[in-house]
């Protein structure tokens, strides 16, 4: 009777481990979808309902230095600097104001005749 016992028991512990491991495959597969997912920011954002979308450019806007696509440079107060030697911060931080002058200096004004 005690051999039947000791059957049991390490049957019982032997089907505990098999689920374990089934369950320790699962959650490493859950972990490398995971991963996949991570690696690329835009499936996170499309999951949660985001579409990439582009502005297009005005149509009576010659230049807008604020966009990456074109080869402008804004000048602060014309002391030479452009906009790209600023951070994402620096520009944050900056009052209207001077973000208006840096508008008003990129301005070519002409007069009508």
């Amino acid at each position: 009777m005690a051999e039947e016992g000791a059957e049991q028991l390490m049957n019982a512990l032997i089907s505990k481990m098999e689920s374990m491991d089934k369950n320790i495959q699962e959650v490493r597969a859950e972990n490398a979808i995971m991963k996949r997912i991570m690696d690329n920011p835009q499936n996170i954002l499309r999951k949660a309902g985001f579409v990439p979308y582009g502005t297009p450019l005005a149509e009576d806007v010659e230049a807008d230095a604020f966009r990456r696509d074109m080869d402008t440079t804004l000048l602060k107060g014309g002391d030479g600097k452009t906009l790209d030697k600023f951070t994402n911060e620096q520009v944050h931080e900056m009052s209207w104001d001077e973000i208006h002058e840096m508008a008003d200096n990129q301005i070519e004004r002409k007069e009508m005749y």
